[in-house]
């Protein structure tokens, strides 16, 4: 697969990223959706993340720990990203604690009220039966399949035209997990940005590393979102 320009400006930046968490040293997450598509083949890897995975190797071989959550376009990792970086990955959410927050980070995928079709779906295709009847076909048709699947969505319309709904619902899912105890939920998925702290409770839009390069950190000083340049 040959890679655009705008695909190789995308690595240019994201491999400067990965210098400077190399540096900085600490934990990296992330939230899903990192790989246009994946799926575990037995003996193929699909073509063009090469310099992706070696990077991410060579992270987890400086001693920074990677938690890997699946999103929907990447949920088919059977044990690869164990494999090659070392990843600690999660089929659904992840919780930790730090500086005194009981922290939330979800993919995010299917959370809004209108997304009962595809809540349907994702039961489907990531059933056993899904994932054995994909095997069957060539590595090369599947990949082709997946794409094209894929680029139907590549514009994210839904996500910029639906920004103030999927907001506004956005927070009512945060305030459930606020009642539950959480003091920071982080979400991925719809490619929004932003910190949104209500009293001592934030609300955090993960963004994206497609057109917004965002990155998201936490330390002693508190949380900080900002571009990857």
């Amino acid at each position: 697969m040959e890679k655009s320009d705008a695909e190789l400006i995308r690595r240019e930046k994201l491999f400067s990223l990965f210098d400077k968490i190399e540096s900085a040293k600490g934990t990296l997450i992330i939230g899903g959706d990192f790989f246009d598509f994946w799926f575990d083949y037995k003996y193929v890897v699909p073509k063009g993340f090469n310099d992706i995975l070696f990077r991410l190797e060579q992270l987890y071989k400086s001693g920074i720990k990677i938690h890997y959550i699946l999103g929907n376009h990447d949920y088919w990792d059977f044990g690869s990203f164990s494999q090659k970086f070392g990843a600690i990955v999660h089929d659904g959410d992840l919780e930790f604690d730090v500086n005194g927050q009981k922290i939330l980070v979800t993919h995010g995928d299917g959370l809004l009220k209108n997304d009962v079709g595809y809540r349907f779906m994702k039961r489907v295709i990531r059933s056993k039966i899904a994932i054995f009847l994909f095997r069957l076909f060539h590595p090369d048709w599947g990949c082709a399949l997946a794409r094209k699947v894929s680029n139907t969505s590549s514009h994210y319309h839904h996500h910029d035209e639906k920004s103030v709904s999927i907001r506004n619902e956005m927070r009512e899912f945060a305030n459930k997990k606020w009642n539950e105890g959480y003091d920071v939920v982080l979400i991925g998925h719809y490619h929004q940005t932003e910190i949104e702290t209500y009293e001592e409770k934030s609300l955090i839009f993960m963004g994206d590393w497609l057109k917004h390069f965002t990155v998201t950190t936490v330390d002693e000083n508190g949380w900080q979102q900002n571009k990857w340049n």
